[in-house]
């Protein structure tokens, strides 16, 4: 299995792990917490993405060619920006919480 991120774009699946880690260490064991927790460490992904994704781009120029490059920074994981992570993990939370619900447990 391939991780695939640029940037700082690792931190997409540290923050959700780390979230359910702490959940465990604080010794919630219900799967709708544990999962709203999950969901909840999109929102540092978001506030970090629109951070870092946000900076100028820069400008750079071939010397032997004469073409302009612009360079942007590009922070995600799996191509999806980590500001758009959020909703990807409210998204699965909602499902995992809704089966959960379904199930009766």
């Amino acid at each position: 299995m391939f991780i695939i991120f640029n940037g700082r774009g690792w931190l997409v699946p540290i923050t959700a792990l780390g979230s359910i880690v702490l959940c465990g260490v604080a010794g919630f064991r219900d799967p709708r917490v544990v999962w709203t927790a999950m969901a909840a460490s999109g929102l540092i992904d978001q506030y970090f993405g629109r951070k870092w994704n946000s900076v100028h781009s820069k400008l750079f120029q071939d010397l032997e060619t004469g073409a302009v490059h612009e360079v942007k920074p590009d922070h995600s994981f799996f191509w999806i920006a980590m500001q758009h992570w959020l909703w990807v993990k409210v998204g699965l939370a909602t499902l995992f919480i809704a089966i959960v619900l379904t199930n009766g447990t």
